[in-house]
C-alpha cells in the first residue's frame, strides 16, 4: 500500500461559511430576472456550483441548506 498525504483546506467549514453572503447575493440577483431565463439560469449555476464544493470539499452536501429544509 502507498502512503498518501492530502492536502486541503484547514478549516473549509470556516472558508465556505465565509462565502455564504456570496451565495446569498447571487441568489438575490436571480430574483430580478425570468425564472428560466438565461441570466437567472447563470446565477443559478453559480449557487449550485458554489453548492456543489461545499458537498465535495466538506462532505456534508445540504452545508448551506436552510435547516427549515432539511429532511433528513
Amino acid at each position: 500500500m502507498v502512503a498518501r498525504s492530502y492536502h486541503g483546506l484547514t478549516a473549509p467549514d470556516e472558508e465556505f461559511e465565509r462565502l455564504r453572503a456570496y451565495r446569498d447575493h447571487l441568489l438575490r440577483m436571480a430574483q430580478a430576472y425570468r425564472p428560466g431565463g438565461a441570466e437567472y439560469m447563470a446565477l443559478s449555476r453559480a449557487v449550485m456550483a458554489l453548492d456543489e464544493a461545499a458537498g465535495v470539499v466538506m462532505n456534508r452536501p445540504g452545508f448551506y441548506q436552510s435547516p427549515l429544509h432539511r429532511t433528513v
